[in-house]
């Protein structure tokens, strides 16, 4: 189970850097996440840009949270932010189920500057990723975060950082298997 650990570790550290790089890149980065937070129409007390600025925090956390525990940080630490990781991913599976049933054409800037809008992928591909936290949380219930060799370690850390890539490539993936706009001949 301790493989199944680093997995996820890999998985979920590529998918919040690359979350948190994206929408921190340059100020106009962050101005368009902080325009997808205000378009979600989001019901609270705060203002969508202390919202954005939140949720950024809360992806920055998960970076060490996930790098760090059994190398510099107690295994607690992985513990919380797996347990804060499927937090944010259910309220972003919640946010694309709610974009794709509004029918406004809300840009995913999930990892960036990107026009694609939430949708149907979005809810499943964050479907994906709360199992993936899910997973790794039951897998230390159930053994703990012992490392295993090091070789199988680092395997099961690029495997899931390459299932990593993959779900954060997802938007371009799946624009692979649109089909084309039809041209009109005279």
């Amino acid at each position: 189970m301790e493989l199944v650990v680093w997995a996820v570790r890999g998985c979920l550290l590529l998918v919040f850097t690359r979350s948190v790089l994206g929408k921190v890149q340059n100020p106009a980065a962050f101005a368009e996440f902080t325009g997808t937070v205000r378009a979600l129409r989001l019901p609270g007390p705060l203002p969508a840009r202390p919202l954005a600025a939140l949720v950024v925090t809360a992806e920055a956390v998960l970076v060490p949270a996930f790098a760090l525990p059994g190398l510099l940080a107690p295994p607690t630490v992985l513990v919380a932010g797996l347990g804060i990781a499927a937090v944010l991913l259910a309220a972003f599976t919640a946010l694309a189920v709610a974009a794709a049933r509004s029918g406004r054409p809300t840009p995913c800037r999930c990892f960036g500057r990107t026009t694609t809008p939430l949708g149907a992928v979005h809810a499943v591909r964050n479907s994906i990723l709360l199992a993936v936290a899910v997973t790794g949380l039951v897998a230390v219930a159930v053994r703990g975060p012992d490392a295993g060799a090091p070789v199988a370690v680092l395997t099961a850390s690029l495997a899931g950082a390459v299932l990593g890539l993959l779900v954060t490539a997802l938007d371009d993936l799946a624009a692979l298997f649109r089909p084309l706009p039809r041209k009109e001949t005279p």
